[in-house]
């Protein structure tokens, strides 16, 4: 028998050292488990002198930082709750992770983090020094799983809830990726007809003294335009495409645009389903995890990038603040399906609601799912058809003066 020095979190979040009588380490560990403590650090010695909570400054290099993807923080959470479920302590568990990332930028933050739970504060505090990394959602289910003693589950549930999110947008990114591809194929080989096919046959048009007709005239000059002021062309397509970006980032823009494409048919449903997935899987989660209803709201406010649906969360803020719940604000506004609503309202009538709203989040991304591949069916006929049609014009456009020809050399 020996003693352990040690350093805990209670349910308080507060930091907890002391020292413990036990044969091993592991044994201290279990007794902090039975204390309802969350292991920080156990080791052989004395109790660490007074520990000063670290004062977290904006981090030197954080502008040249590489993004952090979606797969390396899936990777963290599930290592991190492997360990600290199998009884390493937190500091072990974050020391033995930050050498597993293959992002170098990544590895200097959990280090950081690392030295900062070692100096004193909690993991959830030295998380929040990263707010380009580890989002308000993030931070909040990790205090809330210090809080309770269940940070290993909570951490598995992050997991499980960003390997989500980053499969529905890898969907939604592949279902743009195939029609911007024709897109550009097509417009490429259209350029290419008007500003290198097209003028060699007018030329041979023009020695024959065969008339154009206005269809072939109007694309002959387009592409003489563009094969001159090709510059000009590309000024104003980047202009216009900044403009419209910056018009969209103001607030009058982003709320016309939202509004907008939520009533676009086909694109619009998408849309509105998706964020239904968002809204649903973000809160259903903080309430699981035990975070109060209107913070939970909060939070899902900010991961909703919808200026529609933002402004129906502040409703149901508002709605909770009364006491009304959240299902009586949603009848109201057709964004948020008749199913879905009842079924809330069914969560709020059982004290289930977060269970529900989870089974809502899966149903729906079966549904988005479906509509993808629905919608990859439609574009790519609909695609074929367009292009098809503007290429024919063309054709039909160089053909005209042919006929015009040969009936010049039979007369």
């Amino acid at each position: 028998m020996g003693y352990y020095a040690y350093k805990a979190r209670d349910n308080a979040g507060q930091l907890v050292t002391g020292n413990l009588e036990a044969a091993t380490e592991q044994e201290v560990i279990n007794q902090l488990r039975q204390m309802q403590y969350t292991p920080v650090k156990v080791g052989p010695g004395v109790a660490p002198k007074a520990t000063k909570v670290t004062t977290f400054k904006a981090d030197p290099v954080s502008k040249k930082s590489q993004p952090v993807k979606i797969r390396d923080m899936t990777a963290f959470c599930t290592n991190l709750s492997s360990m600290t479920d199998a009884g390493i302590p937190l500091l072990d568990a974050l020391n033995m992770t930050s050498g597993q990332s293959d992002n170098p930028y990544f590895t200097y933050v959990i280090q950081r983090i690392t030295q900062t739970v070692s100096d004193g504060s909690s993991f959830s505090d030295a998380l929040s020094a990263y707010p380009k990394v580890f989002s308000n959602f993030f931070i909040n289910m990790v205090r809330v799983g210090e809080m309770s003693g269940t940070l290993d589950n909570v951490l598995r549930n992050l997991a499980d809830f960003l390997e989500k999110q980053e499969t529905l947008k890898q969907t939604i990114r592949g279902m743009m990726i195939y029609p911007c591809m024709l897109m550009i194929a097509g417009i490429t080989v259209i350029m290419l007809i008007i500003t290198f096919v097209l003028p060699q046959f007018v030329t041979i048009f023009n020695k024959a003294k065969v008339p154009l007709p206005v269809p072939t005239q109007v694309l002959y000059e387009t592409g003489l335009w563009v094969k001159m002021y090709w510059y000009v062309l590309i000024i104003v397509l980047v202009g216009l495409f900044f403009g419209i970006k910056m018009f969209l980032q103001t607030e009058v823009g982003k709320k016309i645009w939202d509004t907008v494409i939520l009533k676009i048919p086909v694109i619009g449903p998408l849309v509105q389903k998706v964020l239904v997935v968002r809204f649903s899987h973000t809160l259903g989660a903080m309430i699981d995890a035990g975070v109060p209803l209107l913070q939970g709201l909060d939070i899902t406010r900010q991961v909703l990038n919808n200026t529609v649906f933002v402004s129906i969360v502040n409703e149901i803020s508002m709605s909770v603040e009364k006491g009304e719940g959240i299902h009586a604000p949603l009848v109201s506004h057709v964004e948020f399906p008749r199913d879905v609503t009842y079924m809330i309202s069914v969560g709020e009538k059982s004290g289930n609601i977060g269970k529900i709203l989870n089974k809502i989040s899966s149903f729906y991304e079966i549904k988005v799912q479906l509509d993808v591949k629905g919608l990859m069916v439609l574009i790519e006929p609909t695609f074929i058809v367009i292009m098809g049609g503007a290429i024919g014009f063309i054709l039909a456009s160089m053909i005209l003066p042919i006929f015009d020809m040969v009936k010049t050399i039979q007369k």
